[in-house]
């Protein structure tokens, strides 16, 4: 699998994860339930990390890509 197509999975498991959190948070609060509103909001920011990993990690790719293409004319 390239590198371009991991980073965007990581980009989906990311949004994935940032959802699966707010869902969490919001049970949590309706519900009383701190540990699942905390750990709602625990995935959110890990959803954001990786999401944003993935995105870094594409556009780096690119650029690179884009570079050796440009050396090879």
């Amino acid at each position: 699998m390239s590198i371009r197509k991991k980073s965007a999975e990581q980009e989906l498991k990311g949004t994935g994860q940032k959802l699966k959190g707010v869902g969490q948070e919001i049970i949590g609060r309706a519900t009383g339930d701190s540990d699942l509103r905390a750990r709602g909001e625990a995935n959110q920011v890990a959803g954001h990390v990786r999401s944003r990993v993935g995105e870094a990690v594409r556009k780096i790719s690119g650029a690179a890509e884009r570079e050796k293409n440009r050396s090879r004319e």
